[in-house]
């Protein structure tokens, strides 16, 4: 594939989500619920202009949503705060303004530094307005580091407990492997696809996998990438009501499309929202298709929620973090 320069530019966002943790590992596990961000400084650079973008960068809204919910549920603590305890904080970011001290910006990622899957950041400089330029320049790199470890922290609880059936069926259908939870278990596979679903009417989360030939780059493209989309729930997933069909959202929140690589694999993720042709459904979803070279095929795998009254931003989270794990054989 002709694509080595994008590669190589895309290689700092190629955050691996299938991490392996030693068993021995005595760390304590990290606390606070999904999507919590800590953050530990001075009270009064906080209530400044360092606070303030903070803020504005992750409290802003989740993408791919139909209502806004922020990206994290954000709570700031003075750094003397940061004891034994509040330092098992699952997601923290540490920061210090000291001209004494630091000459420059400075930004640095660690991960299970006090607890076991734990991610923390650390963000230094002199003064507030290096420390705005570093946040505004490095913003999508740390969102990604958080959204990334959250995923590992579903992954390593849905290995837990999985569907091995369920696991199965994909692996039967469509020719890899993916931890799948046990409560997706309503299943439905055929050649080169496969359907999973908790088929809760309240708070309904799905993954669709399916394979297509590769023909050509533009295949990664986001309209190809849709058409397919399009083609294959067309003929799966049918609606409610007789005659009706699952397809995506174009007008009021057209799909967002990104690349990365993820261990190794290039891939393209796809977010946006998806609707039922011929009735009122509709709701959240995100892909992820991969190149499977030994094959020369795409491998598209997708999760989506359907959850009319209830906010959709963890749901959606969890459910997609089951698209990060692909493992071609």
């Amino acid at each position: 594939m002709k694509k080595n320069i994008l590669i190589l530019t895309l290689l700092i966002l190629g955050f691996s989500s299938c991490r392996k943790y030693n068993s021995q590992d005595v760390l304590p596990t990290a606390t606070g619920a999904l999507f919590d961000l800590t953050i530990f400084g001075d009270p009064k650079v906080w209530n400044d202009t360092v606070g303030k973008k903070m803020m504005e960068i992750f409290d802003d809204d989740t993408p791919g949503l139909p209502q806004s919910e922020p990206l994290f549920s954000v709570t700031f603590f003075p750094e003397s705060n940061l004891d034994k305890t509040m330092s098992l904080s699952r997601n923290i970011i540490c920061f210090r303004v000291d001209p004494n001290t630091y000459t420059k910006g400075s930004i640095s990622f660690q991960r299970n530094k006090w607890a076991k899957i734990q991610a923390l950041v650390r963000m230094t400089a002199p003064d507030q307005e290096t420390l705005v330029r570093e946040l505004e320049a490095n913003k999508q790199t740390i969102i990604d580091f958080f959204v990334d470890i959250e995923h590992e922290r579903s992954v390593q609880y849905y290995k837990r407990y999985s569907n091995e059936m369920s696991a199965r069926l994909i692996y039967d259908s469509v020719g890899v492997r993916l931890v799948i939870p046990d409560f997706l278990n309503k299943t439905k596979g055929a050649k080169n696809f496969a359907w999973l679903s908790n088929a809760n009417e309240v708070a309904r989360q799905d993954i669709v996998v399916y394979r297509v030939p590769y023909r050509s780059d533009a295949d990664f493209g986001l309209d190809r990438l849709l058409a397919v989309r399009d083609s294959v729930m067309k003929k799966n997933i049918p609606g409610p009501s007789e005659g009706s069909y699952m397809s995506t959202e174009m007008e009021n929140y057209p799909p967002v499309a990104r690349a990365m690589i993820v261990d190794s694999v290039y891939c393209v993720e796809v977010r946006g929202l998806w609707r039922v042709e011929g009735d009122f459904m509709g709701g959240p979803f995100v892909s992820r298709s991969y190149y499977d070279q030994a094959h020369n095929d795409i491998v598209t795998v997708e999760a989506f929620v359907y959850s009319p009254r209830e906010k959709k931003r963890n749901k959606m989270r969890l459910t997609e973090a089951i698209t990060t794990c692909v493992k071609f054989e």
